[in-house]
């Protein structure tokens, strides 16, 4: 929840969140590089196709500050499908970024992988 920011009712918060992962560009643009993990889990409503790009392209501008792992932690179905566009669509940028269904599954990935260079 310290990545995408709900309303008190679950739906995402698109300008919130964005505002959140500027604010992590610039803590992450100092000299150590921290995996990320969104947990996605308890939102109720789902990011469109242009949202998951909007959010992107902030990656995209902040490129420096983003170059480890990005884990997307979402629940089955229409969720996890969202979760692997914005995995295709960041991964095609050159992004290191996977969607999960697991918690355990997305801590092993981003503690045993091998960070893209870009």
């Amino acid at each position: 929840k310290d990545f995408l920011k709900t309303t008190p009712e679950g739906n995402l918060d698109l300008d919130r969140s964005k505002q959140i992962l500027l604010k992590l560009a610039s803590e992450c643009a100092n000299a150590y590089q921290y995996d990320i993990l969104i947990d996605l889990r308890q939102t109720t409503n789902s990011l469109t196709p242009f949202e998951i790009a909007d959010c992107v392209n902030v990656m995209i501008e902040h490129r420096d500050s983003f170059r480890s792992n990005l884990a997307i932690l979402s629940l089955p179905g229409n969720y996890f499908d969202e979760a692997k566009f914005m995995e295709m669509y960041a991964e095609n940028r050159g992004f290191s970024v996977r969607a999960f269904r697991d918690y355990e599954e997305a801590m092993n990935w981003l503690t045993s992988s091998v960070v893209l260079q870009n």
